[in-house]
């Protein structure tokens, strides 16, 4: 490989001797010497670019890695790099750009990456989990009014309790029966209102994810 100078070529070889799992060093050596990277052919720039990203996904700082990965996305494809050391490059960063949203709770972000992942690969078991787990959380994000009906149920059969051991049972036995339906009643509504939620979500995910492997 062709270098411009000296100097160029040493940091290359200074980066290449950073642990490959050492995210941290990865991202310090990145910042510390852009303009020395900036020099280097662009097969290496493209390389330490890529990597960098990766290591802002792994470290957690999801929105410096949203920043960069969109301009990482158009190379891969404006230059047909889809495959790099076997790994799909393409795929790879659009996966982590959807959990980087997910992580952030744009649900309806991740779940338009996730939506293009399966069609992209349907047999993808690991598209199909996080798919699942985010339009679960997108649906659970967006029904909290129900959320807070339950709550409110809860709560009034908190207070039903609290009125029957302090009020009723001393001194109005005779409406003791009374409450004790009440107070089951509203337990019992917000339990199935819960399990129904959670039943009605997950079908629905488990409905969108057919609709995307069919189309």
């Amino acid at each position: 490989m062709k270098f411009a100078n000296d100097i160029a070529e040493l940091v290359y070889q200074d980066y290449r001797g950073i642990e490959a799992k050492d995210y941290q060093e990865k991202i310090r050596f990145f910042e510390h010497n852009r303009q020395d990277i900036d020099k280097l052919p662009y097969e290496v720039r493209l390389e330490m670019s890529l990597e960098y990203t990766v290591a802002l996904f792994e470290v957690g700082e999801y929105q410096q890695y949203l920043q960069y990965v969109d301009r990482l996305l158009r190379i891969a494809i404006e230059d047909n790099l889809f495959s790099i050391d076997g790994d799909d490059i393409y795929q790879e960063l659009l996966f982590r750009k959807g959990c980087a949203l997910h992580n952030l709770v744009d649900f309806a972000g991740a779940d338009h990456i996730f939506s293009e992942l399966i069609k992209i690969d349907p047999d993808n078991k690991i598209y199909t989990q996080v798919y699942f787990k985010n339009k679960v959380s997108q649906l659970r994000y967006e029904g909290q009014k129900a959320r807070s009906f339950i709550i409110i149920l809860l709560m009034l059969t908190g207070v039903i309790v609290g009125a029957e051991l302090l009020v009723i049972i001393p001194f109005f036995d005779s409406l003791t029966q009374v409450t004790a339906v009440l107070r089951n009643g509203l337990f019992f509504t917000a339990l199935l209102a819960i399990f129904a939620q959670e039943i009605i979500m997950r079908h629905t995910a488990h409905k969108n994810i057919r609709q995307l492997k069919n189309n």
